[in-house]
C-alpha cells in the first residue's frame, strides 16, 4: 500500500486552504451583494444583522448567519424575507451574482409594479410575491427564459392586464397562485404536465382551457365577471 509523502500532505492542505479561502471570499461578494439590495429596502429593521464588516459566511452548515438566508448543506441558495413589514423596491440587479434559487418577499408592504426584470434571476426555481400591494400589468415577458422555475406565487396583490403568455414557456412549472388579483382576459393554454394552479377571484372570462379541466372547481372560484 503506497504511503503519502509529506510533499503530498502539504498539498493537499494546500487544496483545502484555497476551497476554504475560495467559499469565505464568495460569501464576503455575497454578503456586499445582500447590503447593495438592502439600501432598495424600506423598514428594513429585521435585517439589522445584515451590516459591515460583513460576515465571513452566511451560512454554518444549514443555519443562517444572516437573518433570512436560506441555506442547503453550508452554501447559500436563497432569501426568506417574509413578514417582516418590508417595503420599497426589489432591486434585482443587486441579486445578480448571488446564487439565487429561491426568493420569498411575501407578507410584506411592497407596491408598485412587478419587477420586469426578474428574468434575469436565471437560477430562480421559486418566486413568492404574494400578500404585498403590486399593481399593475405584468410584462408578457416577464418570465422569458426562466427556463428551472417550479413555483410563481403572486397571489393577493393588484395585478391588472392579462397572465403574461411567457409563463408558457416554463417548461418545469408546477405551482402557479394567482388568486386574488385583478387579472383579464382568457386564461392561457397552459400545456405543463403536473401544473396546479389557483385562478380564482380575478377578472377572467371564458373556457377553462382542456389542459386544466381536471383541476378542483376551487382553483377558478369567481372567475367570471
Amino acid at each position: 500500500m503506497a504511503t503519502s509523502t509529506p510533499h503530498s500532505w502539504l498539498l493537499i492542505l494546500c487544496l483545502l486552504s484555497a476551497c476554504f479561502v475560495s467559499a469565505s471570499s464568495d460569501d464576503t461578494a455575497y454578503a456586499n451583494s445582500l447590503l447593495k439590495f438592502k439600501q432598495s429596502l424600506i423598514n428594513a429593521t429585521m435585517l439589522d444583522d445584515w451590516k459591515e464588516p460583513v460576515v465571513d459566511k452566511l451560512c454554518s452548515w444549514n443555519k443562517p448567519n444572516w437573518t433570512g438566508c436560506l441555506c442547503w448543506n453550508g452554501s447559500f441558495i436563497g432569501l426568506r424575507l417574509e413578514g417582516m413589514g418590508l417595503a420599497g423596491k426589489i432591486d434585482v440587479d443587486s441579486l445578480l451574482d448571488l446564487p439565487l434559487f429561491s426568493l420569498s418577499v411575501m407578507n410584506n408592504n411592497f407596491s408598485g409594479p412587478f419587477p420586469s426584470d426578474i428574468n434575469k434571476l436565471g437560477k430562480l426555481r421559486s418566486l413568492y410575491l404574494a400578500n404585498n400591494g403590486f399593481s399593475g400589468e405584468i410584462p408578457d415577458g416577464a418570465f422569458s427564459g426562466m427556463k428551472d422555475i417550479k413555483k410563481v406565487v403572486l397571489g393577493n396583490n393588484k395585478f391588472t392586464g392579462r397572465i403574461p403568455v411567457s409563463l408558457l414557456e416554463l417548461p418545469r412549472l408546477v405551482d402557479l397562485q394567482l388568486q386574488d388579483n385583478q387579472f383579464g382576459g382568457r386564461i392561457p393554454d397552459f400545456w405543463q404536465k403536473s401544473l396546479s394552479v389557483n385562478f380564482s377571484y380575478n377578472k377572467l372570462e371564458g373556457a377553462i382551457p382542456a389542459a386544466l379541466s381536471h383541476l378542483s372547481a376551487s382553483s377558478f372560484l369567481g372567475k367570471v365577471l
